[in-house]
């Protein structure tokens, strides 16, 4: 019989500490997400002692002392090493380990959407599913700035969690070997739900970010509609500031007035009501124009009416 290629240790200290206490942690998680073992094991290891800490790094060396040994051994024996062989598009499908810990997604609006999903699928029952996400976006759109922020903050909250797991989190290789295979798991109906639920929670993990992305994609296009709006009011009235331009580039003034006006710092004022259409109507002359002036301290519509009577 072929001898079997030794299996490398991993993981390191935590690594040692992970599969020994793997049992007694499964016990304690019984009923929770598979996630909980980890982030169980990453509190308890934290909590040790440097001296407990480094029982589980002389455990792993002497654990890699061992595999080196027992190559030697395998390769002496005619054994051939095998390298892991990285999976291609044609591969197997790589498997995702359950117990990896799961990065948030959706942003706000994402947790927001997770909160409320139950009571939007109440209300929209009987209606098509994205009946859902359209009153989401609805709701989402109502809430203050104030509201949206408490949902930011959740968002990062989770986001740091994540992290902070990842930081201890150790995938799982074959050389532990405590777990139950997949494949008995599931037979079992403990695993056929948990398979089930597992799959649901995905699903809905993928319509929130997908709503998430919508939503973002929905406020992206009115603000750019808002934009194009205010782009659009904005054309007249440069229009309208050009016409009056070359209203009153026609005005001539006549010097004695335009000296007047220019000593007194009215001589622009003078220009624009003497371009007035209904100023022109009136006949008035620019030595009344200004004299209209004078009498409100150069300000342009109180010389108008003074001028008209109006």
């Amino acid at each position: 019989m072929a001898m079997a290629q030794p299996k490398k240790p991993a993981g390191g200290a935590f690594g040692q500490f992970l599969a020994e206490k793997r049992p007694e942690l499964q016990t304690q998680c019984k009923g929770q997400p598979i996630t909980a073992i980890t982030k169980l094991a990453s509190e308890k290891f934290k909590a040790l002692s440097e001296e407990d800490k480094k029982i589980y790094q002389e455990k792993f060396v002497a654990a890699k002392a061992k595999y080196d040994e027992d190559m030697k051994a395998f390769l002496e024996a005619g054994g051939e090493k095998k390298a892991i062989k990285k999976k291609g598009k044609k591969d197997i499908k790589k498997k995702k380990d359950p117990q990896a810990p799961k990065k948030p997604a959706g942003g706000a609006y994402g947790c927001f959407l997770a909160k409320n999903r139950a009571a939007f699928m109440k209300e929209c029952s009987g209606q098509p599913v994205t009946a859902v996400t359209k009153l989401a976006s609805a709701k989402w759109k109502e809430l203050s700035d104030e509201d949206k922020k408490i949902y930011e903050e959740e968002f990062q909250k989770k986001k740091e969690e994540y992290q902070e797991a990842m930081k201890s989190y150790v995938p799982l290789s074959s050389a532990d070997g405590d777990d139950e295979p997949p494949a008995k798991k599931r037979k079992t109906k403990e695993g056929a739900a948990e398979a089930a639920k597992s799959k649901e929670s995905k699903a809905a993990e993928k319509a929130d970010a997908k709503a998430a992305k919508a939503q973002a994609k929905a406020e992206a296009k009115e603000a750019k509609e808002a934009k194009a709006k205010a782009k659009a009011e904005a054309k007249p009235k440069g229009k309208a500031k050009a016409k009056a331009a070359d209203a009153n580039a026609g005005v001539k003034l006549e010097p004695a007035v335009a000296a007047k006006a220019e000593k007194a710092g009215w001589k622009d004022v003078l220009v624009k009501l003497a371009a007035r259409p209904d100023v022109i109507a009136s006949g008035k002359s620019q030595t009344a124009m200004l004299q209209a002036l004078e009498k409100v301290n150069g300000l342009l519509h109180p010389a108008r009416r003074a001028l008209l009577g109006a």
